[in-house]
């Protein structure tokens, strides 16, 4: 019997910014993400919704993810950056085969040690 499809997957853009989320924060040197398109990161979310601090861009042969990430103030935000975009490129082409375009990060905040 021949290969043949059996219809289509797709997937929501919720679950890629839910993959994207969970990976970042993941990253020594992050301490949260804040709500895409807020001005600054004062506003730190809950880990259960830190997918809301991802944009997610889904073109017809692409994908773009921004990113909206609070920085512990003991880090090299360069290599913290970089560091995030290959793990989140890499997270969501392992579990979901897409190939991601662009991954951009919005610093908003530094968290210092006591800050809340």
């Amino acid at each position: 019997m021949p290969d043949r499809p059996l219809g289509s997957v797709k997937v929501a853009n919720e679950v890629i910014a839910h993959i994207a989320s969970l990976t970042a924060c993941q990253v020594q040197g992050i301490a949260g993400m804040y709500p895409a398109g807020a001005r600054d990161g004062h506003r730190v979310l809950e880990p259960a919704a830190a997918h809301k601090g991802v944009r997610v861009d889904m073109g017809t042969d692409s994908l773009q993810l921004e990113l909206f990430l609070v920085v512990d103030a003991s880090v090299h935000v360069p290599t913290v950056a970089a560091e995030v975009q290959r793990q989140v490129a890499d997270a969501i082409d392992k579990m979901l085969g897409l190939e991601v375009r662009q991954v951009n990060v919005f610093i908003g905040d530094v968290r210092f040690p006591g800050d809340s």
